[in-house]
């Protein structure tokens, strides 16, 4: 048997379905297990122990009707569609996957042949952990869902990456807290860049470490803005990080303070110590069970709005997290580990 598995496009709700990977190759340890994938999002679970292959699909009409074509030659038998989306319904249908699983969401249903419903209070859908809402898709195959450790694996090309940028910074990755700043959600996760500085100030007072800024190329700005406000501080957004070589980032640091991002996902998978700051999202839907995490949310009377942007203007939800309440945090988290 061939099982494809529809992987989900942000990179977090990424590294979150690999507890159910893993479950799936638990339940199938002799059959071939292919994800599609963004292309974007490969890097971060290649190589992993549990598929045997990736196909890419990108946005494109051309992209999509090429993943089709590969697809097909796999002539999967069944296919688990961890996004909730009709497009990833409509590419399983049309590269003729026989048996499809899913959520019955997005007006898809009739391209599913197993319709699984979401939670739902009859209102609006209940604010489910990724990681267990995909272990259920699973749980339909018969594959077990006790295990809900997300993993990840780096590889020596990105040890080596590693060690060259801390190279050019001059810093130890064992004695580095990482500040995870990036908001590709939207600017309502963004944390004051004063408040950042003064958490780094505040970390080398209290516990040594000095602190490293990991973000995309793309938010180089923000990193250089935290950076020239922390003496001490470096930057990694332009020592050539990339998603694949941020695994082993992650792996040599000491520990991470990150907004709801996809890094903060890394940490888990690394079992590092972390502290969450959420603002505008529902901390339900990213639960890890993390050991080792720390999560901080000011309460607000309009939050969680789930929205990208503050309706408000204010920003209250980040700007309320004191960096202080931030060190104190991540106090707590080195101390578990």
């Amino acid at each position: 048997m061939t099982l494809a598995v529809a992987l989900p496009n942000w990179v977090g709700d990424a590294v979150m379905a690999t507890p159910t990977l893993r479950a799936l190759r638990r339940r199938f340890p002799d059959e071939r297990i292919v994800a599609v994938t963004r292309p974007y999002v490969r890097p971060v679970l290649d190589p992993n122990p549990w598929t045997d292959a990736f196909i890419q699909c990108d946005k494109s009409l051309g992209g999509m009707w090429r993943a089709v074509k590969r697809l097909r030659r796999e002539h999967a038998e069944t296919g688990l569609l961890l996004p909730n989306s009709l497009r990833s319904a409509l590419l399983f249908r049309l590269a003729d996957v026989h048996r499809r699983i899913g959520y019955a969401r997005e007006c898809r249903s009739w391209l599913l042949t197993d319709a699984v419903a979401a939670p739902h209070d009859g209102r609006q859908y209940v604010p489910t952990p990724q990681i267990t809402y995909y272990l259920a898709l699973a749980e339909v195959l018969g594959a077990p869902t006790d295990d809900r450790r997300m993993e990840l694996v780096a590889t020596d090309e990105d040890d080596a990456a590693t060690i060259a940028a801390f190279g050019q910074v001059g810093l130890d990755p064992a004695e580095t807290l990482l500040l995870c700043p990036g908001y590709a959600f939207g600017p309502a996760k963004a944390w004051p860049v004063d408040h950042w500085a003064a958490l780094a100030r505040g970390a080398r007072q209290r516990f040594g470490l000095r602190s490293a800024v990991l973000c995309s190329p793309k938010e180089a700005a923000l990193a250089k803005a935290i950076t020239d406000a922390a003496d001490g501080c470096a930057s990694l957004a332009d020592k050539g990080i990339t998603l694949a070589s941020a695994r082993a980032v992650v792996r040599m640091t000491r520990a991470m303070v990150a907004v709801d991002s996809g890094l903060r996902h890394y940490a888990a998978a690394f079992d590092k110590p972390v502290v969450a700051l959420f603002g505008p999202t529902h901390v339900a839907w990213t639960e890890t069970w993390h050991p080792k995490e720390v999560r901080l949310q000011a309460t607000v009377p309009c939050g969680p709005c789930q929205q990208p942007v503050c309706p408000t203007g204010t920003d209250d939800c980040m700007g309320k997290i004191a960096p202080d309440e931030a060190l104190d945090a991540l106090a707590v988290a080195l101390a578990r580990d």
